[in-house]
Formats: structure tokens, sequence, C-alpha cells
């Protein structure tokens, strides 16, 4: 791990090197947990029971373990209980052996994992269902978009021939995806209409959810009736699994247990999430945090139903993307959006601690964010004279840029962003927080905009509740606005 945001050292001693080569990367140290912080995701096994319903918490040294009472009524082997109500799927409901697939549509490991599934699906025709989930990676520009599509094929009744095309293709770009709506004779009206309005992001993060609170770090991984089988295996791995699967529903079948009822029988005592008791916390998406918002610079109206709170080094590569999404988002939703910046130099970036200072020397929120604008389009190779000539150009008082930029008057306050982002969990940049929720990295525009559009259905219904439009921030964040 690298070093923490900040200290030891303190702000002064990062600027001392200001003049110096920055080291590449935009990744902190371990985060200091806020209160009642989920458990994190670091991968490993451990023996350990299920606190809450359906979850199994476990440390690094064991396995974990079935659930008693499933061993006992003569359901073997661990399994976890994925819904499979609402999926895509082909083969019978009723089919003795449900296969689960969480997918990339750009993944290569997916697409040489579909041949074998392909190949047991006909040997054992009839006696397998086969669902889809998506798990869409952001390593992959164009699977979120994908997945997207599939459900809009799939409300048309084509998204196996939509899924088949796309995994067919050896790739994929929007140019390709355009061209696949168009072989399979989709609405391209109706398809670009419900992409707009992310008709079907609810059922993507659904599946994302499912994921995340398995700890599934990478695609494929399949589920045979519960039981978790991880990356593009042997076909004769799967037909030996399917074999002691068609075993087990045989015995079932002569207990009474309907076919219809086998997968969720089968499933019932499966686990839904696992919790690791040594992991380093990390932030959850699906948690609200109270992100306060003090005086920090605030683009945007004050009773806007979206905040995002950004913490953020001038010097990072990875900021300076996600600025370019946060000006496509702010093109796109205008005054539903209000911008708020949080300090976060990391201390390989001591002209990003720098910049922070020298933006004190702004007047107002225009300057700042014009200030703020600047830097980011000059680059992360920018030096001190850059810093200079971005003032002057903005009409910055000289005299006031260069005492901002040399003193430690305006310390305290980038420091007190530095704590509340390490008291958040932080540990590299950039970070954000729509309406209290994170998002983590410069990750595509399709994932802020799909949390944006949970947040809009959360702020109807505060106003349903009758909140006032000044107080939504609050009300939803517990934050003080």
């Amino acid at each position: 791990m690298g070093a923490r945001p900040l200290r030891p050292r303190g702000l002064a001693s990062i600027l001392a090197l200001a003049l110096g080569a920055a080291a590449p990367g935009c990744k902190g140290g371990n985060p200091v947990p806020p209160k009642d912080e989920p458990a994190g995701t670091d991968e490993g096994a451990g023996e350990g029971e299920g606190t809450a319903e359906g979850v199994a918490v476990v440390d690094e040294d064991g396995r974990i373990e079935p659930d008693p009472e499933q061993i006992a009524a003569g359901v073997p082997y661990l399994r976890f209980r994925i819904d499979v109500s609402d999926s895509p799927s082909r083969g019978p409901a009723d089919a003795p052996v449900t296969i689960v697939m969480f997918s990339d549509f750009e993944c290569p490991y997916c697409d040489e994992a579909l041949a074998t599934v392909a190949s047991v699906e006909a040997e054992y025709a009839g006696q397998i269902r086969f669902v889809y989930k998506a798990m869409p990676l952001n390593t992959h520009p164009n699977a979120l978009t994908a997945a997207l599509i599939g459900h809009s094929a799939r409300a048309q009744g084509k998204f196996w021939e939509w899924h088949d095309r796309v995994f067919s293709g050896r790739g994929i770009d929007e140019l390709t995806l355009d061209r696949y709506i168009a072989e399979l004779e989709l609405d391209r009206e109706r398809v670009t209409r419900e992409l707009d309005e992310l008709a079907y992001a609810p059922a993507v993060r659904a599946d994302l959810r499912a994921a995340k609170r398995l700890r599934l770090r990478s695609t494929p991984v399949f589920f045979i009736n519960g039981r978790m089988l991880a990356g593009a295996r042997s076909k004769g791995v799967f037909s030996h699994m399917v074999e002691q699967e068609l075993d087990l529903a045989a015995g079932l079948a002569e207990k009474g247990v309907a076919a219809g009822e086998l997968y969720d029988y089968a499933t019932q005592w499966g686990y839904t999430a696992i919790e690791y008791t040594d992991a380093r916390p990390e932030l959850d998406e699906d948690s609200v945090y109270p992100v306060p918002i003090g005086s920090s610079r605030v683009r945007g109206p004050a009773d806007a139903p979206i905040t995002i709170v950004a913490f953020s080094d001038f010097q990072c590569p990875f900021c300076a993307r996600g600025h370019a999404t946060m000006e496509a988002l702010r093109a796109r939703y205008g005054d539903e959006v209000r911008f708020v910046f949080k300090h976060f130099p990391l201390p390989g970036h001591p002209l990003g601690a720098l910049a922070s200072r020298a933006s004190f020397a702004a007047t107002s929120d225009e300057q700042f964010w014009a200030f703020h604008d600047a830097v980011f389009a000059t680059g992360a190779r920018y030096e001190a004279q850059d810093l200079l000539r971005i003032g002057r150009e903005l009409g910055m008082d000289q005299v006031a840029l260069e005492e901002a930029m040399l003193g430690e008057q305006n310390d305290a306050t980038i420091e007190a962003d530095l704590e509340l982002g390490e008291a958040l969990g932080l540990t590299g940049t950039p970070a954000y927080f729509i309406n209290g929720r994170p998002i983590v990295g410069a990750v595509p525009l399709l994932d802020f905009r799909m949390l944006i559009a949970e947040e809009l259905a959360r702020v109807e219904e505060a106003k349903a509740q009758g909140v006032a439009a000044g107080d939504i921030y609050g009300h939803l964040t517990g934050a003080e606005d």
C-alpha cells in the first residue's frame, strides 16, 4: 500500500516537493472506516456462520460451511441463493438443473465459457435452465451499454438473439452494437429511447448488487443449483456437477418435491451475501453517507435535487477524467445538479496541493470553478508558473495568488477536507458522493446516470412527503447543508 493521503507529513511537507517530480498513480493508503461501515470485499474463505439471514460471516483461516438445516434436509454442498424470478432464461422453467451465469458482454472468458455451456445444454437437452445475470465490469467500456440494450431486446422478444450475436462478434464497440441492432431488426427508436431513459438500469443494478453482496470480482461466475463455479471451466467440470444435481433432483422428487420447486427447494438455505471479518472496510454504494457541504465551493443551485460532492486532486489524471464526466453530467442535467468540491491532494502530488492552495485566491464561486476547469484543462504535468498564468488570465489578484500559494493560511481548510475524506474511508481520488451515495474512481458516465436516476426517484418520494426543495440534501443524507 502507498502512503496515507496526507498525514503524518502534513500539507507543508508535501508542498515542499512542489517543484519536484510527482510519483505516478492516484492510490493512497488504508482508510479510517466511518461508523457502521459495511465489511470490505477482500477475497478469501473462512469458517463462520451467517449472523444475519442469508449472510455468511467468515474469516481467512477456514471455509464457509453449508447451513446445517440444509444438510439435514439431504441437500449437500455449499450453496448460494440467487433470485432468478425476473432474469432472462432459456430452457424449461421446471428443469432439474438451473445454471446462473454472471456475465460481461466484453469478457473473452465469458465467450469461451458460453461455448462450453452450449455444449452442456445440448448434451442435457430439456434438463437445464440457463439464466443470465448482468455483471459489466468498469474495465470494459461498452459492456454496460450492451447489457442495457440486452434488456431492451428482451422487451422485444429477442434477448437471446442479442446475447448470442454480441458474443459471436469477438469484441464490441459502439458501431458494432449499432450494427447488431440493425441485424436483429430491433426497434432502433425504442432502444435509443430506453437507453436515454435508462429504462432497464434497475434490472442491471439489481444484478450488480447481487454480485457485490457475493463478493464476485470477475467474470464469468456460475451458480449450478446455487453451487458456485468461477471462471471458464472445462466441460468435464460442468458435466460432473450437472450429474450430481440430477441425482439430487431425482432424490428430492422421490421425497415429493415438485419439478417446478426444485431450484427454490435446493437453494432455500443458500447464502445471499458474504462478509469477511478481517477485511478492510470499503464504501458501499447502497449506503448513504452524511457528507457536509460546509464552506466548500459550490456550482449549481442550492435547491438542486442532486448534490455531487467530489473529493479531488488537481494533479490526478483520473480526476481530470472524472472532471470530464462531471461536465457531461452538467450539460445533461443542468440546474438539477449541484457540484461541491472537496480538496484531497495525495502525497505523491505536491502540485495538487499547491493548486488547492492557489484556488483560495478565487474571490467567488464562479472564479474558483473557472480556475478549477482551467487547471484540469492544462493537464497533470502543470507547473507552479502555470497556476500563476491561469490566475492572471482569470483576473485574480496576483499578490493574493502568490500569498495563497506560499502561505499556510488556508491549510487548515484543506486538512479538514482530507480528514473528512479519510473518515469516510477514502484512499485515493477521485471519489464522489451523489446525495451521499459513493462512486469511487473515474467510472463511465452511465454509472453516474444510473445512480442519479435512482436518486431522482428518492427525491420525488421526499417531495411527496412534503420536504422542501432546499431541504432535500439534508433530508436524504442527514448532513448539514
